[in-house]
């Protein structure tokens, strides 16, 4: 039966991004004291990673006191989609790093983004700061640009980062996002057949692919049993805003009927935050578990 954590958006909107160790601490209380058990965990960036690494004894510790369990370490690393093979090379450093962490943690899961593509972003660029939700973009591309070439490396560094993961017995998944190169539930699942490794899967964001007018259990029902993490947050079907769920216009009886046909049993994190509804951040993610502990209730037990 699916368990509920708590995403690491929470940690963003109320400690910033990428967010330091010293306020990892104080996610991890908070996640306690509004009742989970679960939590996911991102390092943004070399020295986030680093600091995180020095302080990893501390964090388990903290982790076992609060009797919380990591199921997710997601490392975001623009380096290893450089088009640069030396860059490459540091950013699958920094993910295996990120793989002994997450096997240090005890989680299962290993994540990272497909961040932008190499396109020229006039004026606003997505997730270059930090998450804003309904943004607009405008974008140009070069001449000199070849989607193919870019696609094939994108297959191969996926290949690769999955092989990590799989040599310290992890799952890897990556997250459709809006205005990224993986961006929605067909191109994922086309990166998941060409990658070819079993132990490659998808996060299902129910905030991003229903701003991306998804339909979400055609979504379920295209990546299957190759869901391994859904991200449940809700919105208004324009803008990808993050709320609790049952806010918006999500389909969450058509959504959860979808993954119990296909017997998901992964987490299920409340991915919930951002800026518009951050003066009300923890009154937003005690809604979201009420809802969707109901919801488990109805569909999987």
């Amino acid at each position: 039966m699916p368990v509920l954590c708590l995403a690491w958006l929470y940690a963003i909107t109320k400690y910033g991004y990428p967010t330091p160790v010293k306020h990892m601490f104080d996610a991890f209380e908070d996640a306690s004291r509004l009742g989970f058990t679960h939590v996911e965990l991102e390092a943004y960036g070399e020295d986030n990673l680093r600091e995180v690494i020095e302080h990893k004894e501390e964090i388990r510790d903290t982790l076992c006191e609060l009797g919380l369990r990591v199921v997710n370490v997601a490392g975001i690393f623009p380096e290893i989609l450089s088009p640069q093979e030396g860059v490459r090379e540091k950013g699958f450093s920094m993910m295996e790093e990120c793989a002994k962490l997450a096997t240090y943690l005890g989680a299962e899961l290993l994540q990272t983004d497909t961040f932008t593509p190499p396109i020229e972003f006039v004026g606003t660029r997505p997730y270059s700061t930090a998450i804003v939700f309904g943004e607009r973009y405008r974008v140009k591309v070069s001449p000199e640009f070849s989607w193919r070439k870019f696609w094939s490396m994108l297959v191969d560094v996926m290949r690769k980062l999955a092989k990590i993961a799989a040599d310290h017995g992890l799952k890897f998944v990556v997250e459709p996002r809006i205005g990224e190169t993986i961006s929605n539930s067909d191109a994922m699942l086309r990166l998941i057949d060409e990658v070819g490794e079993d132990n490659f899967g998808a996060v299902l964001d129910t905030g991003h692919l229903h701003a991306a007018k998804e339909l979400l259990p055609l979504s379920v029902e295209k990546l299957g049993d190759r869901i391994y993490y859904v991200h449940a947050s809700d919105n208004d079907g324009r803008d990808n805003y993050h709320w609790a769920p049952g806010r918006g216009t999500v389909d969450w009886d058509g959504l959860f009927e979808a993954l119990k046909k296909h017997r998901f049993d992964g987490p299920i994190a409340i991915d919930v935050g951002g800026p518009d509804i951050a003066s009300k951040l923890d009154e937003e993610v005690a809604r979201a578990k009420e809802f969707l502990e109901r919801k488990i209730k109805e569909y999987f037990t």
